[in-house]
């Protein structure tokens, strides 16, 4: 016969009390896990909507981790320039005006980048739509007398064939289709043009914002260090400050070092475009605008070469389809030198990622954040990717595993010194703070 479960002989009331507990705990989990799923287009919306309202902060937060270098270049020469103990006194000035010249640092290349950019690729643009009827009817004449591909091969007139076909759809749809959307279309300019005033307010109430984040940057870093050390035990803390050390220089490399070496390729492939125009044999159209559409997609890892060259690729093809090859050419050249020199010194190699995880990571961030996250994408997957990779191999040196799976048995040593210089740091910081507060005291 069964013993009754609540017997007093079996178990204290602390034990039975445990139990019941986990037992509540475990029924009010079940019913909230039912509602999240009834309820999650709702809470959806309602994280969607904190999520714009927020999203200043975040840009802010974004903002001053990619001008943190150049906020740090200033603060070290004003430090210099005033001397050490003058610099000690007047810490908080100097933080602040270090915040104030990056932002007019910021403010001027975005100006002068405007200046210098916008009005080429708006030519461009502007003569692109002009010139492009014209050469889908020249295009479309050299199909029709079948002299675009070689019509006695099979492969070339399948191509004139279908080429000829696209067009005539492309030409259908523009005259009969596109006029009887002209309200769907202008609803979509509506929504783009409301979307660009948001990015643009996002990004002016972001940079004002970075300001204040890049003032109180160490306070804020250590009061995260304070709430993460008053929750986890000490090794637990100096294990995680470990891991998100890691994924920051992951990060870091990703993100600017990137946006640097996308940078020199859009120069380069602009210098090379620009020489060859001089040139009689070649004749590239809009260099500007190829030159920064190769630039603007050579941020994404892996898969962005593949959409910059195609994108820029049919531009040439429709101006000058002689030219086609010639410029496949050249951007094939440009991108491996970027991937076998110019990226490994200015990133330091590649972000960790496998084209399988690069393109899952465009295609996760692009349907989240559109056109932003397909940006972004790779090095927030990069970032997590590193915080896992250091979580697992911590618990397979806890389970005596690293000869299985070829990790080393401690941390790297550079990662561990890393470590204990920001800790000293740290601590360095908190008995200046309580030095100063007694000060102010006395």
């Amino acid at each position: 016969m069964e013993e009754p479960f609540f017997d007093p002989k079996h178990g204290t009331w602390k034990e039975r009390a445990n139990i019941a507990l986990w037992t509540f705990l475990t029924v009010a989990a079940i019913i909230l896990f039912y509602y999240l799923l009834k309820y999650l287009g709702n809470i959806s919306v309602f994280i969607g909507t904190i999520l714009s309202g927020i999203s200043p902060v975040l840009w802010g937060l974004v903002f001053a981790y990619l001008l943190d270098p150049i906020a740090r270049f200033y603060e070290r020469n004003l430090k210099e320039l005033v001397g050490a103990a003058r610099a000690e006194k007047f810490t908080g000035r100097i933080r602040a005006v270090s915040a104030v010249l990056t932002l007019l640092t910021a403010i001027i290349f975005i100006t002068l980048l405007i200046w210098l950019v916008v009005p080429e690729i708006s030519n461009s643009i502007t003569g692109l739509v002009k010139e492009l009827p014209s050469q889908i009817e020249r295009l479309s004449d050299q199909l029709q007398n079948k002299t675009f591909f070689d019509d006695k091969t099979t492969l070339g007139a399948y191509a004139n064939s279908t080429i000829l076909e696209g067009l005539r759809s492309a030409e259908e749809w523009f005259r009969s289709d596109l006029p009887s959307q002209a309200n769907l279309l202008f609803s979509y300019l509506y929504t783009g043009a409301k979307g660009v005033f948001n990015v643009v307010y996002n990004l002016v109430i972001g940079l004002i914002l970075s300001v204040y984040i890049t003032i109180d940057k160490e306070r804020l870093m250590r009061q995260i260090s304070q709430l993460v050390y008053s929750i986890f035990p000490k090794n637990t803390t100096v294990t995680l400050r470990r891991m998100f050390h890691r994924g920051n220089r992951k990060l870091n490399g990703a993100i600017r070092g990137k946006m640097v070496d996308s940078l020199i390729i859009g120069m380069i492939c602009f210098i090379l475009l620009t020489f060859m125009n001089l040139m009689p044999w070649f004749n590239y159209p809009y260099p500007v605008l190829l030159a920064v559409i190769v630039g603007v997609t050579n941020v994404v890892p892996f898969f962005g070469p593949f959409v910059g060259g195609f994108i820029t690729g049919v531009l040439v093809l429709f101006e000058d389809p002689r030219m086609t090859i010639p410029y496949v050419i050249l951007i094939v050249v440009l991108q491996q030198f970027d991937c076998n020199f110019l990226d490994p010194h200015i990133v330091g190699g590649s972000i960790g990622l496998r084209p399988f995880w690069s393109i899952f990571a465009c295609l996760l961030g692009s349907s989240i954040l559109g056109v932003p996250g397909f940006i972004i994408g790779p090095p927030v997957v990069a970032f997590i990717y590193e915080i896992v990779s250091e979580w697992t191999e911590e618990r397979l040196r806890a389970k005596h595993l690293e000869t299985m799976f070829d990790i080393p048995s401690e941390p790297a040593a550079e990662e561990t010194a890393t470590e204990k210089q920001a800790e000293t740091r740290r601590i360095g910081d908190l008995l200046q703070a309580r030095k100063q507060k007694g000060n102010k005291g006395k």
